[in-house]
């Protein structure tokens, strides 16, 4: 007797990557995270104490020591961050050509890892050790107000630098979604400009906050406004291609 071979719907690469039956609820989910988190970020830093200049550190410091939600608001932007990582994460996901994971996606997920482990340092740095730097300022004896501005100061400068890794490694996040999408047929590709004008203009951003702080940079601008039209365009067609394909189910039960 001769052994029957196995089916050879077994070693079919549909069979072995099934991940695409399930790419347009991935890209519905992921779009979607991506333009909550953005939304809830924005919620929640509308909270953030914004009076005063931040680069005028005497004005800014008092602000900062006389916030009574100053961990609150920063623990929501972290959960607001880890929002948007998800969405960015499950969206690649959805990228991924018919044959599996690619090298470009496979780096554009580890750089939206990256972005992740950047957030809560960031979120670390600012929610936490910049409070109680201030807190310890507003507090300070006369004879001690110098040396605690000082390290104060210190803390701002080293939030300068995460702030600016963070923008970054989200940019070069971003860069690489814009190059998935042109490699793939999940999203329009007319989408793709949106995401590498955000990511590029992130990764100027960065460079300007780390060397000159929270200015109020055209880059800054350009990065934020770029991504929120990305995901709203992105989210939109998803939800298009969905209603499209459930469309076109009915129509062939009908027949």
């Amino acid at each position: 007797m001769h052994a029957q071979p196995p089916p050879e719907i077994a070693t079919t690469p549909t069979a072995l990557f099934p991940s695409t039956t399930t790419s347009p609820t991935l890209l519905r989910i992921g779009t979607t995270l991506l333009l909550g988190g953005l939304v809830a970020e924005y919620g929640v830093t509308t909270l953030h104490p914004a009076h005063q200049n931040p680069n005028d550190h005497h004005a800014v410091f008092a602000e900062y020591a006389a916030s009574d939600n100053w961990i609150a608001v920063h623990l929501g932007q972290f959960a607001a961050g880890m929002i948007v990582i998800a969405g960015i994460i499950t969206l690649l996901r959805a990228l991924r050509p018919p044959t599996g994971p690619s090298l470009l996606t496979r780096i554009a997920e580890a750089a939206a890892i990256l972005t992740a482990s950047a957030i809560a340092v960031l979120q670390g740095i600012d929610g936490f050790t910049l409070k109680h730097a201030v807190d310890s300022l507003a507090s300070a004896p006369p004879g001690m107000h110098d040396a605690a501005f000082h390290d104060a100061e210190i803390v701002r400068w080293i939030e300068w630098a995460a702030a600016g890794y963070f923008r970054i490694t989200l940019g070069l996040t971003i860069v690489l979604i814009g190059a998935a999408i042109t490699r793939s047929r999940t999203l329009p590709r007319w989408s793709a400009p949106l995401a590498l004008l955000a990511g590029l203009a992130f990764i100027a951003d960065g460079v300007v906050v780390g060397t000159d702080g929270f200015t109020a940079s055209v880059t800054n601008q350009v990065a934020w406004a770029s991504l929120i039209l990305f995901a709203i365009t992105a989210t939109a067609a998803a939800w298009w291609r969905h209603s499209i394909h459930q469309a076109a189910e009915v129509a062939d039960r009908g027949h």
